[in-house]
């Protein structure tokens, strides 16, 4: 029961949508997760905390980082469209990975599928997007590279 409680607690905090979920309905923990009432009753307090929507702001823009510091030009290119985009990547991929180059590339090989199938994108992303992924796939092998290398 404690992994579901850890699971339920990370998962109210990286989605504002189950966090609001279990807000508005506190029986939806039972249907996803095994807890105890007890357990329950904690993560219902924590998701009704007021803090919490400082928490979930920190952990989207924990998330948001390596793709504003290794694809700043592609993001900026889609100016108020960015939001939706990057909802719509986080739903297909809830969890972050804690190596940012991953992270980044991940996100840039789905844009890119996006794109060819057909994401209508500004005419700016064109110019700034297959040189900064080309960026991000080069520092991830070398990454990689270092890190299996011998001290």
């Amino acid at each position: 029961m404690l992994a579901d409680f850890q699971q339920a607690l990370a998962d109210i905090t990286a989605s504002p949508a189950v966090c609001q979920a279990v807000r508005d309905d506190a029986t939806s923990l039972r249907f996803r997760y095994n807890l105890t009432e007890r357990e329950s009753q904690r993560l219902l307090g924590i998701a009704r905390h007021p803090g919490m929507s400082a928490a979930c702001t920190v952990y989207r823009m924990n998330r948001l980082a390596p793709l504003a510091m290794n694809l700043r030009g592609t993001l900026h290119a889609f100016g108020p469209a960015l939001r939706q985009l990057i909802d719509a990547y986080w739903a297909e991929y809830p969890r972050g990975h804690a190596h940012f180059y991953v992270e980044s590339q991940r996100f840039a090989e789905w844009l890119a599928q996006r794109i060819d199938h057909g994401l209508e994108v500004p005419e700016t992303v064109s110019a700034t997007f297959a040189p900064e992924a080309a960026e991000v796939r080069l520092a991830l092998r070398i990454s990689c590279t270092e890190t299996q290398s011998p001290p």
